[in-house]
């Protein structure tokens, strides 16, 4: 009787090594995987995005609602840290930048912007053509949009602005009934705030 509960014990004992030998080395992959996972994470980029400008005649309300939704969505993620507004709106001030004249910030004031932001980049867009017009037939109306936007993408590492154009076009067609110039002026502009996005992405 004895000697079978040593050998109970025994059998126990190799039962419960083994056990915590193959949880052991299930765990291991494991913290190894989130090890590597973590010990790489992408650093943030800071980004300093200057307010837009609007050279065009096409003022509607709904295309701030556009450009608004747009411009920094992009940027609005983990790997990014957006400087606050009011931050950079001081450094235009301070560089002397006047929106009014209707023009892009210049490489001086893009990289005073981004000592005084501490930001590694600043991005600034200008909406430089806008165009709707109205084609009538016998049977079709259909209103065409056309964007293009100006940007600058200043590297404050490399102390270099990229300067680059990008275009949207959009219709909008019925047979019957009014057309609307939302939809398709929302259409033009997002195609070319998206071929920018790429571009800038690429650069960042």
């Amino acid at each position: 009787m004895k000697k079978l509960s040593i050998i109970t014990i025994l059998l126990l004992f190799l039962v419960s090594i083994n056990t915590v030998v193959f949880a052991e080395e299930s765990i291991k992959p494991q913290e190894a995987e989130t090890g590597i996972l973590q010990s790489t994470p992408k650093p943030f980029s800071k980004l300093a995005i200057v307010p837009y400008i609007n050279s065009t005649e096409e003022t509607k309300g709904y295309i701030q609602e556009i450009i608004d939704s747009k411009y920094t969505e992009q940027y609005s993620s983990k790997n990014f840290q957006l400087i606050p507004l009011v931050e950079v709106q001081t450094a235009l001030n301070n560089a002397g930048y006047d929106v009014s004249n209707k023009e892009l910030p210049d490489k001086d004031v893009l990289a005073s912007v981004a000592k005084k932001t501490n930001a590694d980049y600043v991005i600034a867009m200008e909406i430089s053509q806008l165009i709707t017009t109205k084609h009538m037939s016998m049977f079709q109306l259909k209103v065409v949009t056309k964007a293009k936007l100006h940007y600058k993408l200043y590297n404050i590492e490399q102390d270099k602005v990229i300067s680059f154009q990008t275009t949207g076009i959009s219709e909008n067609k019925t047979v019957f009934g009014d057309v609307g110039y939302k939809d398709p002026i929302t259409k033009a502009l997002t195609q070319a705030m998206e071929e920018a996005n790429v571009k800038i992405m690429n650069n960042l």
